[in-house]
């Protein structure tokens, strides 16, 4: 092994081609009769090396990526947690139902955190090398942007591949197992949370309370309602009644047998009526988790993608296939996005930040709520000004992927980033500040 040291600090130079061309020698891999064949040796010894700088490239990136997926994911179901634990505490749902639910939401969530992690894990990963001067060391040594970006869009790839799948299959499915599941627990909540003698909330607007309820029939006796609406306040009593449901209309009624209604007008405390009925039904309006079960049509994030894509066709609305548009397009184009990032992340990441690592974090931040920021007015514009899909998402992604490629492009020809260099100016500001107030 050949090298050269230099004073007490230890700085070694060394060869690996040397050695690996002596390994190379030693097998016998690339002999002829024992005959040492240099070329051979000189192309295995740049594949290994490549591989090398790949999987380590990878590695740098991987890691933080796959953290920042659990955390981002992690942070997501803890938001929804509350509502979870009202519906175990106070709706008397039982753990597994609520754990069903929660595996309905993840690909919803896993489409927002699998782009969002990977560009953390860009930002992250390559960050670090930078400010660790591994990058300077690569681009010395004759490894360049376009060689160090290999690996990274192979990771983008298979990101973009995932996103895709969960956007186009796996979320349409997890918003329709959600919206079963939420009237399946409202159903059973309707019958399973009554309790005889108690004052009952379970619907909004309305509390109900029952003097008896058969156990095998569910039918309930000695009714006293309190219903509430904007315009009167209604008390109802009956001799019993009955909880219906219909699954279609996805709808609960409360149908009451041989009663009377006390009913105050808002607008005059002189206005009320008393009226006797032989059947009345009482509809509630039910919450579930996100709102009302009350559904007559698939929302277009429900459909599956085909009968999306033949719905747009035969629909005669015009707002509703422009819905039907807006939520195609917005599925045909998410596996863009780990791709963008690649394009905006590797020339922010691999520039030297003079606010610190977290810079590149923050940076990340940036790119990632501006570009949902993009996506959602697309939306907006698709939806309620009836813009063509071709203009709001893919003409602004084909200018985010021109504007990209310009960053990558003069990242690689080791230009400064002004839009860098302006947003560590200002981050270093806010950090003085921030040690000023802290110190005062």
């Amino acid at each position: 092994m050949s090298g050269t040291r230099s004073g007490s600090e230890g700085v070694c130079i060394y060869e690996p081609i040397h050695i690996t061309c002596e390994h190379a020698q030693r097998k016998g891999f690339f002999a002829t009769n024992f005959v040492y064949n240099a070329f051979a040796t000189v192309l295995s010894c740049a594949i290994m090396l490549s591989k090398q700088i790949d999987r380590y490239i990878i590695r740098e990136v991987l890691s933080p990526t796959l953290l920042c997926l659990v955390i981002f994911t992690m942070v997501m179901v803890l938001g929804r947690a509350v509502k979870l634990v009202d519906l175990i505490i106070n709706k008397g749902v039982s753990l597994p139902d609520i754990l069903i639910l929660l595996a309905t939401l993840l690909p919803t969530f896993f489409s927002i955190s699998l782009p969002l992690a990977f560009l953390m894990g860009i930002m992250i990963g390559l960050g670090r090398m930078s400010a660790d001067s591994e990058i300077v060391a690569l681009k010395s040594a004759g490894v360049g942007l376009a060689r160090i970006s290999i690996p990274v869009f192979s990771l983008a790839v298979i990101f973009a591949l995932l996103t895709g799948a969960t956007n186009i299959w796996v979320k349409p499915w997890g918003y329709r197992a959600f919206a079963t599941k939420s009237f399946e627990i409202v159903r059973q909540k309707a019958v399973i949370g009554f309790q005889p003698r108690v004052f009952m909330s379970q619907f909004n607007d309305l509390v109900l309370y029952a003097n008896d309820i058969d156990d095998r029939t569910d039918q309930m006796h000695g009714l006293f309602i309190v219903e509430k609406k904007p315009e009167s306040t209604s008390w109802v009593f009956a001799d019993k009644g009955d909880i219906l449901t219909d699954e279609k209309s996805q709808t609960v009624t409360i149908r009451l047998h041989d009663g009377v209604i006390h009913r105050q007008q808002a607008e005059s405390a002189s206005n009320y009526q008393l009226i006797h009925f032989r059947s009345y039904d009482v509809r509630p309006e039910i919450a579930a988790v996100n709102g009302p079960a009350t559904r007559k049509h698939f929302k277009p994030k429900e459909l599956p993608t085909s009968k999306l894509w033949s719905h747009i066709s035969s629909e005669a609305e015009p707002a509703r296939r422009q819905d039907l548009q807006a939520e195609l397009h917005l599925r045909l184009t998410s596996p863009l996005a780990p791709l963008l990032f690649v394009l905006f992340g590797l020339p922010f990441s691999v520039q030297s930040h003079r606010s610190g690592r977290s810079g590149g974090f923050v940076m990340g931040l940036i790119i990632f709520l501006g570009y949902y920021f993009i996506l959602s007015t697309a939306l907006t514009l698709t939806e309620d000004a009836a813009a063509p899909p071709w203009l709001t998402f893919w003409t602004i992604h084909l200018l985010l992927t021109c504007v990209g490629a310009l960053f990558l492009r003069q990242c690689s020809q080791e230009k400064p980033n002004q839009l860098v260099s302006w947003f560590d100016q200002a981050l270093l500001t806010l950090q003085k500040r921030a040690r000023k107030n802290v110190d005062s």
